[in-house]
């Protein structure tokens, strides 16, 4: 009987002091998560005039309808976390975003050595919807609410990072440029397949984000994260290139208007698996 007792009170004991000493969810305070996201482009199309043009102005009437008109685009992420103490966190996500960008009279570029200085020069320009990735690496500092258990529950999330975008060369559907005018009706419109070359120089954007994530324990070790964001994607340098230009959209400027593209997303949700170790 005085046995028993003594090996209860010593149990309760151990497990007091174990409750005491650990940090995190069942002692677990590190994290590795895993997951995919959906980006809605209805903020950026209200907020870029080239964005609305596409998708209100009766001349893209026929290209819309053959490209679709984009709604979403699509990103992956991996992001690995400690707990410091408890309801503060430490993560560094790693997201790779894949978007797109419509270009009014994109030039299209050859180099000829008999030109005049042996430069670059112009021999067509297209109106196109072309594919862009972004990677984005971001530190962050997670808070859990009052009520939840690190790294599980209901986290607020606060991150700067950085982020490096690059248009891909590739073959589009286009409109050609070259022959369309007033004169023409939407109707008449010659759309086009061919191979766009891009400009390679990155597009580098500062980005401040405020998240909230909600992670559902579904084990000790594996839980289910649904976020949502708010992000403001400052360019580095910001461009002096202004949204739409009236002469053929270069190389140089071709990366101007994808970080002012990046600028104007400014929303995202993504969802993804949790492992605790």
């Amino acid at each position: 009987m005085l046995k028993s007792l003594c090996m209860s009170i010593g149990l309760c004991l151990a497990l007091t002091a174990s409750g005491q000493s650990e940090t995190g969810f069942y002692g677990k305070r590190f994290t590795l998560q895993l997951g995919a996201g959906a980006h809605h482009n209805t903020l950026l199309k209200l907020a870029s005039r080239s964005e609305r043009t596409f998708l209100k102005n009766d001349y893209y009437r026929n290209y819309r309808k053959q490209t679709g008109t984009n709604p979403f685009n699509y990103s992956f992420y991996a992001c690995m976390g400690v707990v410091l103490k408890e309801g503060v966190s430490f993560s560094l996500d790693f997201q790779c975003y894949y978007g797109k960008i419509f270009f009014s009279d994109l030039g299209i570029e050859y180099h000829e050595s008999s030109y005049p200085g042996g430069g670059y020069y112009y021999t067509s320009t297209y109106d196109c919807l072309v594919n862009y990735n972004t990677i984005r690496l971001m530190p962050r500092i997670e808070i859990s609410s009052e009520n939840s258990n690190a790294p599980t529950g209901l986290t607020h999330i606060l991150g700067i990072g950085v982020e490096i975008s690059q248009l891909k060369s590739g073959n589009y559907r286009c409109i050609d440029s070259n022959y369309s005018g007033t004169t023409f009706s939407p109707d008449s419109i010659l759309i086009t397949t061919d191979y766009i070359r891009l400009g390679k120089e990155n597009a580098i954007n500062i980005t401040l984000m405020y998240g909230m994530e909600y992670r559902i324990p579904l084990s000790r070790s594996f839980a289910w994260n649904f976020g949502g964001y708010l992000h403001a994607n400052l360019p580095a340098l910001f461009p002096s290139y202004i949204d739409d230009s009236p002469y053929f959209t270069s190389e140089r400027d071709q990366h101007r208007k994808l970080a002012l593209h990046r600028f104007q997303n400014l929303f995202s949700l993504r969802t993804g698996l949790v492992i605790m170790l």
